[in-house]
C-alpha cells in the first residue's frame, strides 16, 4: 500500500466504524445505505470533526458569509464579479492532507476548436499487465470556484485503491465563461479520453464520469449528452452531492428543513451553513452567474430531463446537505427510469466532505465506495 497512515487527522478505526456499522433503511421506495459517524449514534449529530471545521466560521461572521453570498445574485454585473471572488477565496483552499505517494501525475493541454482545456493525467507508478478503467473526475465549485489542486488528492486516492487510471479537466468558469462553456469543456475532454486513453494506459470502453456539486451535475449532463448523441462512452457514473434541479433549488431547501434531525446544540451551526451553502447556488444566483436564460433545460437541470438510457449510478451525500431533497427525488426518477441506482447516505455530515481526505474518515470511506462501483461495473 502506498498510503501514508502518519498523515492521517483520523485513526483507521474511525474508517473502519464507518464500513463496520452502516445499515440500510428504506425511503419512499428508495433503499439507502445509511453512514455512521464513527464516534456515535446520537440523533441529530455532526460529525465532530466536520462540526469544528465549520462552526468558528459561522458562529464568528453571524450570518455575514450568508448575507454576502446572497447578494452574489444581484443583478449588476461588477457585484457577480466580486461575488465570485469572494466565493473563490471561501472554496479553493486545499483541505486535504497528502496520504497518498504511489501516483504518477502530469499536465497536458488538449484543444478542440479554438479552445485549450487544461488536464490532469494520475496513473500508478506500478503499472499492471493490461488497460486500466478511466475514472474520469470533474471538480466542484459552484460553477465559479474550484480547481484541480481541490481534488488532487482525491484523484490518487481512487488509482491507488482501484489500479485505475484518472483523468479531471481545469474547465472553464463562470461568471466569466457562461453557459454552456464549462460544459463544453467537460464534454470535449470526455471525447478526448475517450479518443486517447489507450495513450496513458487507460481502457476507452471503460469510463467511470464524476464529479462533486456543480461537478457531479457536469459529470451527469456529459453523461446525457453522451447518452443523447448515441456515442456510449459513460458506462458508469459516480456523483457526490451533486445539483440537479437548478429550477426549484429555494423550493427543494424549504423542504430539506423539514426532513433534518437536528439536536439543539448542532442548530445553529446547522442552520447557518445550510443557508450560507442553499443561498450559494438557488435562483437567482445560480441563473446570473450561469448566463441561462432558461434553468429548466436537462443540460442545466438534468433531474428534470429523460433520464431513461443513463449508466449505472451512485450518489453519495451528506444528511444535512442542502441538495438532499432534490438527490434524493433525483435517484428516484433515475430508478423508475430503468437505471441502476446506489444511494449512500452519510450521517452527520453537509456539503463539500469529500474533498478532504486524510482530514475525514467519511472522505476515504466514499472514495473507496466510488472505486467499488466502479470496478464492480467495469471489470
Amino acid at each position: 500500500m502506498g498510503e501514508n497512515m502518519e498523515n492521517r487527522k483520523y485513526t483507521i478505526e474511525a474508517l473502519d466504524a464507518i464500513k463496520r456499522r452502516e445499515y440500510w433503511i428504506k425511503e419512499q421506495d428508495l433503499d439507502i445505505l445509511v453512514k455512521p459517524i464513527p464516534e456515535t449514534d446520537e440523533a441529530g449529530a455532526m460529525d465532530p470533526r466536520f462540526y469544528e471545521s465549520v462552526a468558528p466560521m459561522m458562529k464568528g461572521f453571524k450570518g455575514a458569509l450568508v448575507k454576502l453570498v446572497m447578494k452574489v445574485g444581484s443583478k449588476s454585473g461588477g457585484n457577480i464579479q466580486k461575488g465570485a471572488k469572494q466565493m473563490r477565496r471561501m472554496m479553493n483552499g486545499i483541505k486535504s492532507v497528502p496520504i497518498i505517494d504511489t501516483v504518477n501525475v502530469r499536465e497536458e493541454t488538449i484543444r478542440y476548436d479554438s479552445v485549450s482545456v487544461s488536464i490532469r493525467i494520475y496513473t500508478p507508478k506500478e503499472k499492471k499487465e493490461g488497460l486500466a478503467p478511466v475514472f474520469y473526475y470533474i471538480h466542484g465549485g459552484g460553477f465559479v470556484a474550484g480547481s484541480m489542486d481541490v481534488v488532487d488528492e482525491m484523484c490518487k486516492l481512487v488509482v491507488e485503491k482501484t489500479g485505475c487510471v484518472a483523468v479531471q479537466p481545469e474547465y472553464r468558469l463562470a461568471p466569466e465563461n457562461p453557459y454552456p462553456n464549462g460544459f463544453d469543456d467537460c464534454y470535449n475532454v470526455l471525447k478526448w479520453i475517450y479518443t486517447h486513453a489507450e495513450e496513458f494506459g487507460g481502457d476507452h470502453e471503460k469510463i467511470c464520469i464524476s464529479g462533486d456539486s456543480a461537478g457531479g451535475n457536469l459529470a451527469t449532463v456529459c453523461a446525457m449528452k453522451d447518452r443523447d448523441e448515441g456515442t456510449h462512452m459513460v458506462k458508469v457514473q459516480a456523483l457526490l452531492y451533486p445539483t440537479v434541479d437548478a429550477a426549484h433549488m429555494e423550493e427543494n431547501m424549504k423542504k430539506n428543513k423539514e426532513i433534518y434531525e437536528i439536536s439543539e446544540k448542532y442548530s445553529t451551526v446547522l442552520n447557518g451553513m445550510l443557508d450560507m451553502m442553499g443561498s450559494s447556488l438557488s435562483k437567482p444566483t445560480l441563473g446570473e452567474y450561469l448566463g441561462v436564460p432558461d434553468d429548466t433545460i436537462p443540460y442545466v437541470s438534468p433531474s428534470l430531463g429523460n433520464l431513461k438510457g443513463m449508466p449505472p449510478t451512485l450518489i453519495l451525500l451528506g444528511e444535512y446537505d442542502f441538495l438532499r431533497v432534490e438527490d434524493d427525488i433525483f435517484a428516484g426518477k433515475l430508478k423508475k427510469a430503468g437505471t441502476e441506482v446506489k444511494l449512500i447516505r452519510y450521517k452527520g455530515l453537509s456539503h463539500g466532505f469529500a474533498d478532504q481526505v486524510g482530514v475525514m474518515p467519511q472522505a476515504e470511506d466514499a472514495l473507496q465506495e466510488i472505486g467499488s462501483f466502479m470496478m464492480e461495473h467495469l471489470s
